[in-house]
């Protein structure tokens, strides 16, 4: 009878930290394995989309009609050009200037390498191939994308003390969507990646489009032989574009690292994580911009309405289902039933901003009737009310899909490491033995663990035993994965995974294949 957890010891389901002999020197446990990635083209593409809806801005605004009349109000399309989006138009066309001579040198590169001599290509050449065209890629996505951070860096630095009132409450957030994920984890840098882009890429694109229409839309829908219902027109066009461009550029970083780190989002529990460290980081830099421009005596309400109440629902919740449409697309067979998920969850995302937007709108005009003018009252239930209304169904429907697929990674973890339990080699040599199992698969008792190991061994006792558990989890996950139709190359192999874990276990890499087989050679980095 196999005993369970409670009955055993706590030591005998934590690795003893790995000791090296005297003077060897120091080297901590073998990355985890790596797979070839093919996705920089289409990262490349979805940035240059970017760059195109920018163009698209600009030729607009030099086509605008110009506005001519003396009413004061109209003052307010008119008003001077932002140095930081002056900036970014600059930089935007630099970048632009620097992404076509890497283009041309990776053509070049090219070229020359399909005439070197057959010498050199078995040689030194592939190699240094290899490399130039990687610098040449990263660069070209770098010189398209890293114009667009001149907005929010600008937008930042100027409000300082509105950042440091809203990274509390921002960290505490991305803390609880990280530990959402019950199970197998993304690594933490590729979170911080996602909320990164929505900090700089997503917000300053965000923010460079809609500095844009709000630079021509009147040109083009201000008629002033009926201004109010032409204002009003503009107005609803304002929330459709915000809309669109913000959540294009949200998206567009969602699909970049799904396209560069395809293995670490293997479902809608990644996608939908890594859509709300997006989601997280766009609404710090609208909220801190938005703070920097309002007076401060309105300061506590956006704050409370955009890092309190609204913290998990609006641009969370619309990022996280182009997440969840991103995971659910990686198991998909048919490219068309790929593009329907990806589709469906931005096509979610752009109509639930603009009814949010333009709801939101007509019912703070009613929130002071509701609640007889007390502002207090009116601040602490009317925002969570306006909230639940617009995006409640939003919230709703992220977490479901959420708890939907935990249940089925539950499902699928508990017959892999029952796969991985009944491996040959012994218990004392196997990666996952039987009593580790249950543990494996509840989150609570593996918390309490973690809790003790922290009280016993520390932070260095806690790193490594979470990093065993995670290779443990990992391993089981992308055997489970290998089982699955729509299997391919970025399920990296078993026994790289488990020679991690065993030597995380402080057994070594001798017992990592089973039956005595060579581990194969690990595939190369495209």
């Amino acid at each position: 009878m196999t005993p369970t957890p409670e009955a055993i010891p706590p030591t005998s389901l934590v690795p003893s930290m790995p000791t090296r002999p005297p003077g060897a020197p120091s080297s901590g446990p073998s990355p985890s394995p790596r797979v070839p990635r093919h996705g920089i083209a289409s990262a490349i593409a979805v940035a240059g989309v970017l760059s195109v809806a920018y163009a698209i801005g600009q030729i607009l605004y030099w086509a605008a009609p110009d506005i001519v009349s003396p009413s004061p109000w109209v003052k307010v399309w008119l008003l001077p050009e932002p140095t930081p989006f002056r900036v970014t138009r600059y930089l935007l066309v630099a970048g632009w200037c620097v992404a076509a001579a890497l283009a041309l040198v990776l053509l070049l590169t090219r070229r020359h390498a399909t005439t070197a001599d057959a010498d050199a290509v078995r040689s030194e050449l592939p190699f240094l191939l290899q490399l130039a065209t990687r610098t040449c890629q990263f660069g070209i996505l770098g010189a398209l994308l890293l114009p667009f951070a001149a907005m929010p860096l600008a937008a930042l630095g100027s409000n300082f003390p509105q950042l440091l009132l809203c990274l509390p409450t921002t960290a505490a957030a991305l803390f609880l969507v990280h530990r959402a994920q019950l199970y197998r984890r993304m690594p933490g840098w590729l979170l911080l990646s996602g909320f990164g882009w929505g900090v700089l890429i997503g917000g300053g694109f965000g923010l460079v489009m809609i500095t844009w229409f709000q630079r021509y839309g009147a040109g083009y829908f201000l008629d002033f032989r009926r201004p109010r219902g032409s204002i009003r027109e503009i107005y609803t066009l304002f929330c459709l574009n915000g809309a669109v461009v913000t959540e294009l550029g949200k998206a567009a970083g969602v699909a970049v690292l799904f396209l560069l780190f395809r293995r670490h989002i293997d479902g809608v529990v990644s996608g939908v994580v890594l859509g709300a460290a997006v989601g997280l980081g766009f609404n710090l830099t609208e909220t801190v911009h938005y703070l920097g421009f309002i007076q401060s005596a309105h300061h506590p309400a956006q704050f409370w309405d955009r890092q309190v109440v609204g913290l998990f629902a609006a641009h969370v919740a619309f990022t996280a289902l182009v997440g969840a449409g991103f995971g659910a697309a990686r198991w998909l067979p048919e490219r068309r039933d790929r593009w329907v998920a990806v589709g469906g969850g931005l096509l979610a995302a752009v109509g639930g901003h603009f009814e949010t937007d333009v709801v939101l709108m007509r019912l703070d005009q009613h929130r002071g009737e509701w609640f007889g003018h007390h502002e207090t009252l009116s601040l602490l239930l009317g925002i969570p009310l306006m909230t639940l209304i617009t995006s409640g169904v939003f919230v709703v429907l992220y977490v479901l899909i959420l708890r939907r697929g935990l249940r089925a990674q539950a499902a699928g973890l508990a017959r892999a490491l029952h796969a991985e339990s009944g491996l040959s080699g012994g218990p004392a040599r196997a990666a996952v033995t039987a009593p580790e199992i249950p543990l494996l698969l509840s989150p609570r008792r593996r918390l309490l663990l973690e809790l003790r190991v922290w009280r016993r061994d520390g932070t260095a006792g806690l790193r490594h035993l979470v990093r065993f558990q995670q290779a443990q989890l990992d391993l089981a996950t992308q055997h489970w994965h290998r089982e699955r139709d729509g299997a391919d190359i970025f399920v990296p192999d078993d026994h790289q995974l488990r020679a991690r874990v065993l030597e995380l276990k402080g057994l070594g890499t001798a017992a990592a294949t089973p039956s005595g087989q060579a581990p194969p050679a690990q595939e190369a980095l495209s």
